[in-house]
């Protein structure tokens, strides 16, 4: 896993990844990053998703922990480039 700051969020954007906002959906429904899908931790964790591992995954949540949690398990299914947004949403000072 691949950490991502602020800083460096536009520099991970420009490689086109999906962007998985892994909180609740009744959190998710209060905004998230532009185009960020929402798959809630418990289905990652469950193996219940169709990510594609052909792509970059940035992964999402409002503090980051979610975030870093859900990485560990996609890493463990096998995918290579998977980005998580330290600080989450929070860092960003959006939501």
């Amino acid at each position: 896993m691949k950490t991502v700051t602020p800083e460096t969020l536009p520099e991970v954007l420009a490689l086109n990844p999906v962007i998985v906002d892994v909180r609740p959906p009744e959190r998710f429904a209060h905004g998230s990053l532009d185009g960020a899908v929402n798959l809630p931790l418990e289905r990652i964790q469950q193996g219940d998703h169709d990510l594609p591992k052909d792509r970059p995954l940035l992964l999402v949540c409002q503090i980051g922990r979610m975030s870093e949690l859900a990485a560990l398990y996609l890493e463990a299914e096998g995918y290579t480039e998977v980005y998580n947004l330290a600080g989450g949403l929070d860092a960003l000072g959006l939501f």
